[in-house]
């Protein structure tokens, strides 16, 4: 399996509606963006339909797949709670991780009928269901390739020990993929996880490379002059860092309009120099995603100021009597 750098990933965003969700998939298409990562958990089985709608025109040999399995919320899952949420009816529901075999069987399978297609590319774990053996598991993975049903097996958010168990039960078959969050707020545990795919050849899959679309605003006086030297918009840069990161195979990026995906589709053809690649990891350093959004939007303004007062200072400059001259409290 050969993946592009950029991923188009179907999890709507506050906001979005069907024809935002349509017009980004046409759109991708359009730009020669034609792999597509999904999940029946995004929009509770939406996020397939939707797709379904926009590929169905494609040969499907010219369209790349990735879906999950693993996270259930109908009635009858097992498993410890993910997360709780209302739905339609007002009804509190409960996503559960479910990795038992039939679960899994049941997944794959509605899957292709919401997706109209007859396989997947990637089929991959949602998360680690501690619950149920690793082995049972990719045993009725197994059975699914085996009738054609997927093409490739991969995990996601999985631990170093987590990881090897599923290579070692796959067997002969080689595990393809392991997907999970990485970005310049990088934490300890991205990095382990990083080298332990590398380490076992499988591909990395970055989801949140803008994580969740903090980075795009985020000091400006960093990114802007990266972006100018590669002519694209500075939100963009964190996006470079990722799918220029050694060992990364591919970034998935979420999109809310067609604008944003014309941004990111012109981001994956740059290659950031090494010097560019240092000098972003060492502004970004320290600022992890411990917190709510709003503190770390507080943590990343701190920052922008720290370093665009060491710029006007190394110029000769006031910052405070910058301020007081454009009559700004702060920035």
């Amino acid at each position: 399996m050969h993946l592009p750098p950029l991923i188009i990933g179907t999890m709507a965003r506050r906001g979005d509606d069907a024809g935002v969700r349509s017009a980004i998939y046409r759109g991708a298409l359009d730009l020669g963006l034609r792999c597509f990562d999904t999940a029946p958990l995004y929009g509770f089985g939406e996020a397939d339909r939707l797709l379904a709608a926009a590929i169905r025109d494609q040969p499907r040999d010219s369209i790349q797949i990735l879906s999950k399995t693993g996270l259930r919320w109908q009635d009858g899952a097992r498993g410890d709670r993910l997360f709780t949420f209302t739905d339609a009816a007002g009804l509190q529901r409960q996503v559960r991780k479910d990795s038992r075999p039939e679960a899994v069987r049941q997944d794959v399978e509605d899957s292709l009928r919401r997706l109209g297609t007859d396989y997947l590319d990637l089929i991959q774990i949602h998360h680690p269901d501690e619950r149920t053996p690793i082995a049972e598991t990719m045993g009725e993975l197994l059975a699914l390739r085996a009738e054609g049903k997927v093409r490739q097996i991969g995990v996601s958010n999985f631990s170093e020990a987590q990881l090897a168990a599923a290579g070692h039960a796959l067997g002969s078959v080689r595990l393809a993929s392991h997907q999970f969050e990485f970005n310049l707020l990088q934490r300890p545990t991205s990095m382990r996880w990083l080298d332990a795919s590398v380490s076992a050849g499988i591909a990395v899959l970055a989801y949140s490379p803008l994580a969740g679309g903090a980075l795009t605003r985020a000091l400006e006086p960093v990114l802007g002059p990266v972006a100018e030297a590669h002519g694209i918009a500075p939100g963009m840069v964190p996006l470079c860092w990722v799918m220029g990161h050694p060992g990364v195979t591919s970034a998935i990026t979420g999109v809310s309009s067609t604008a944003q995906l014309e941004a990111q589709a012109a981001a994956s053809a740059v290659r950031l120099s090494e010097a560019e690649r240092q000098a972003l990891t060492e502004a970004f350093r320290g600022l992890q995603i411990e917190a709510s959004r709003p503190a770390l939007t507080t943590r990343l303004r701190r920052r922008a100021r720290t370093v665009a007062g060491a710029g006007l200072r190394a110029a000769g400059l006031s910052p405070s009597r910058l301020r007081r001259w454009l009559g700004m409290r702060r920035w």
